[in-house]
């Protein structure tokens, strides 16, 4: 994947994220079907 700015109406690049149960989850798991996706600063780590 390369840094650059995402265009309006472009796909999202893969990417993983790791779960609120601690887990990890990939976009690509997802491919084809609507999420939402929401980024939350750990302020208690």
């Amino acid at each position: 994947m390369t840094n650059g700015e995402l265009k309006v109406g472009s796909p999202a690049p893969d990417f993983r994220l790791t779960s609120s149960g601690g887990g990890e989850i990939e976009l690509a798991d997802y491919r084809g079907r609507s999420r939402v996706v929401l980024f939350f600063v750990r302020e208690f780590n």
